[in-house]
Parts: C-alpha cells; structure tokens; sequence
C-alpha cells in the first residue's frame, strides 16, 4: 500500500511515533508513553521494515525492558515478569484504487441492507453459525451499519459494521456466512458492500482479524485489502 488514509496514519501509526525513545535502531523503536492505560501498558506495532513499541514507565524499569534490541527480546522479557499478550490483529484497509473501483460499481441484487424487519431471518441465520464464527466476526442486527447477502429468502452471509472510536472515522467491520453457503463469495460480497456504505457515510473501511485466523486473512486479501501491519 503506497498511501495511507491520514484517519489510518492518525490512529494506528502516529501514536508509535511519539513517546520519550528508550532505544531506536533502523529495524527497532522502543518509547515510553505515561498515558497508557493499566490494560494497554505494551503496545507493538510490526510494520514491514519495523517493530514499534509503547510501554508504560512502570513496565521499561522491568528486567530487561530497556535492554531488548528486537520483539523477539522483548517479549522474552515480558513474559520472564509475567506479562502476557493479547494476539496480535492484521490491520487490513484499503488503497485508493480499490476504494474507487467499489464506489463505481454496485451491491449485486441478492445483497442488501438489514433492518429490523429481518429480525427472523437473521435469528434463523444465527442458529445455523457456531458461536465461534459468530464472536469472531461480531455481527449484530442492531450495529451501525448491517448487510446481508440472500439465496432465495435465506441469509447466507451477513455482515456489520460501527465507528471504531467516537469521532475516529474508521468503521470496524466483520461477515460471517453459513457453513451450508460458503465458497461462492457471499461473504466478500457482503464486505463490499460495507466498505461501501462506510465510504458513503465518510468513513474508512476498516477490517481487523487475528493472524492465525486463515479464512478471515484469506477473506480480506481476496476482497482487496491490503495489511499496514499487526
């Protein structure tokens, strides 16, 4: 991806610049930033050619901390004083080209806009996804933006969207499809059609998923979208 969304630059990449440097190197910058929040004392970036880090002071005076010269250190030292990490998240957006070719072009005719009159076809959607698909595409009726792809009257994809954060035009976005339905692009016509919406709404498309989540990883590549980093 040659450019970057200043909203995208604002939220995932400015932050990583800032912060008073504890050591910095071509391939390494490790900072400490006094405003993290007692969840979010690390914070990693792993961008193509570099590794950003953000600690709190309480967690750059732990053993080793300020010592470590790459992730792989850091993260042996972490783990020596008991921190654990979330995952790491692919943060997957996409380039201008991409976003122009969606907004020429429009939801095919199977695919439309949830509301609350789908109440039934949705809660009948559901109960043929496994709560594991359905935590971790996180899609509900009820979210900003909702759309659904149909075979007949079934919903065989469905897809939801929100504002990352209030006043961050970044709109978070996850599918699902049913097992019994997969395979014939629902899903990445159900993304589609939110990227268009969020475009619509003035808001960049944003998808996030866990790494080892191959399918979704796969999903995202397929549908366009491009990694700036995890």
């Amino acid at each position: 991806m040659e450019t970057m969304h200043p909203e995208v630059y604002e939220q995932w990449i400015a932050p990583f610049t800032g912060g008073d440097v504890v050591r910095e190197s071509a391939t390494y910058r490790l900072a400490v930033n006094e405003q993290l929040e007692d969840g979010e004392r690390v914070q990693i970036l792993v961008r193509p050619n570099r590794t950003y880090v953000l600690v709190s002071p309480e967690v750059r005076d732990l053993p080793g901390i300020a010592d470590a010269g790459n992730e792989e250190a850091l993260r042996t030292a972490l783990s020596a004083s008991g921190i654990a990490l979330n995952g790491p998240d692919h943060l997957f957006f996409l380039d201008d080209a991409s976003k122009q070719r969606l907004q020429e072009t429009e939801d095919p005719g199977h695919v439309r806009r949830l509301t609350e009159a789908d109440a039934a076809a949705f809660e009948a959607f559901q109960a043929g996804v496994s709560e594991a698909d359905l935590d971790g595409a996180s899609v509900e009726l009820d979210h900003w933006m909702v759309f659904g792809a149909f075979s007949g009257d079934t919903l065989v994809a469905a897809g939801s969207s929100y504002p990352f954060e209030e006043g961050v035009a970044l709109a978070d976005m996850g599918v699902v499809s049913h097992p019994e339905h997969r395979g014939h692009g629902h899903a990445r016509s159900v993304i589609y059609a939110l990227a268009r919406g969020a475009l619509a709404a003035q808001h960049e498309p944003q998808y996030r998923c866990q790494i080892d989540n191959i399918s979704s990883v796969k999903l995202a590549t397929r549908s366009g979208f491009a990694s700036i980093g995890t």
